[in-house]
């Protein structure tokens, strides 16, 4: 029993460390059309407790887009080994509009505890505080996305997920089009083109289709991630990765 504790140990510590993400911050350019919109940063840093990580994402708008201040940003707290959520936190700021989605894991009790409040200006918008049941494979959009960079897709793969979205549970797919050689910062890079879709009435559908580039290599850096939306699309430009 003893030699299988240690086995697992290792096991678990050896993935760990596999991940290529763990310290790594993503510094983004967003543009719209010719504009530039903004930045946009992705980092993953270890904290204090053991087998843990954060998953931290911030946007914020610039120049011509100051009209309306946005700077919004989401906390994802995973286990190290397999990425699973206990916290996801959501901060936005987007003018005047302020709000403030918790989501508290617990998959020994199957239970997510969510707390959601949003404000405009000094109006109440709306509250929500409730529990909800989970199936014990449940992941927050941040957890999933990072996930999913450590899988060896090929054109032509679909990887599935299940999410939590609000107080609503969300059958999450990750689909693998095509291999594509696109221009970026860092010069030409053979690309896998990638696509998340939540099925029924979900994140992703709401705001339209997303597509992320992600490098063909063992990094699978996502380099582009383009968003369509009702005029255009809006797209992130990977400029810089600090380890």
């Amino acid at each position: 029993m003893k030699f299988f504790l240690a086995f697992l140990i290792f096991f678990f510590s050896a993935l760990y460390a596999a991940h290529p993400f763990v310290g790594e911050t993503l510094d983004y350019e967003i543009s719209w059309g010719f504009i530039s919109a903004g930045n946009a940063r992705l980092l993953v840093r270890e904290t204090k407790n053991a087998n843990e990580l954060e998953i931290i994402s911030r946007a914020w708008n610039h120049s011509f887009f100051k009209i309306l201040t946005v700077d919004d940003t989401v906390k994802s707290t995973v286990t190290a080994d397999s990425l699973m959520p206990k916290v996801f936190n959501q901060r936005i700021k987007e003018g005047s509009y302020i709000r403030n989605a918790l989501t508290v894991y617990n998959f020994k009790a199957k239970k997510a505890y969510i707390k959601d409040t949003a404000y405009k200006a000094t109006e109440f918008k709306h509250g929500l505080d409730t529990a909800i049941t989970l199936n014990g494979d449940e992941r927050c959009i941040l957890s999933a996305f990072y996930l999913a960079r450590t899988f060896k897709m090929e054109p032509g793969d679909t990887v599935y997920f299940n999410a939590i979205g609000g107080k609503k549970k969300y059958p999450l797919k990750v689909i693998c089009h095509r291999r594509e050689e696109i221009k970026t910062a860092f010069g030409k890079k053979k690309c896998l083109v990638v696509e998340p879709v939540i099925l029924g009435d979900g994140l992703f559908k709401a705001k339209g289709k997303l597509t992320i580039w992600l490098t063909d290599d063992e990094e699978r850096l996502p380099v582009l991630m383009k968003s369509e939306i009702a005029i255009g699309s809006i797209k992130a430009s990977l400029i810089s990765v600090t380890r």
